[in-house]
């Protein structure tokens, strides 16, 4: 069930059933009578949230658009590294999904990628390529900030 909609039918009900109980012992006005429906509703609503989370299928397609801003944000930075690993166009492979690593991009062993990438940064070159392509560019950008600068 939808969070909002969870949030609505315990607030109803809440405010039902203590409307009940307010007129049976004339316990105050309709305000106070607000003010703990609300209370309730939000601590009944947050344990409800908890126990069952939210399966709302909109959140599959923002996570996918924002896979896709992350890729055309890194297009750049990801044509360079494969300029470095692999310098001939015609054997530079196009990423065919957001999670590949350059292992899994290259035919190239990881010795020789690893030995190329060294050559352009200098022996200082640890990270790791078998971590996906995005995560690999932010981690290069930290270590190397004049990278691409």
């Amino acid at each position: 069930m939808h969070p909002v909609l969870t949030y609505a039918v315990v607030f109803i009900a809440t405010t039902i059933g203590l409307l009940f109980v307010f007129e049976q012992y004339q316990l105050g006005s309709i305000y106070l009578l607000l003010i703990f429906s609300s209370i309730i509703t939000a601590v009944v609503g947050k344990v409800l949230v908890r126990w069952f989370p939210s399966e709302d299928p909109m959140q599959d397609e923002i996570e996918k658009e924002d896979q896709k801003v992350r890729a055309n944000q890194y297009q750049r930075e990801i044509r360079c590294l494969f300029n470095i690993v692999q310098p001939d166009p015609k054997f530079q492979p196009s990423p065919r999904r957001l999670r590949e690593s350059l292992n899994d991009c290259f035919d190239l062993s990881m010795d020789e990628m690893n030995a190329r990438l060294k050559l352009y940064f200098g022996d200082s070159f640890n990270i790791d390529i078998n971590q996906p392509l995005p995560d690999m560019v932010e981690e290069m950008k930290q270590q190397y900030k004049d990278w691409l600068a």
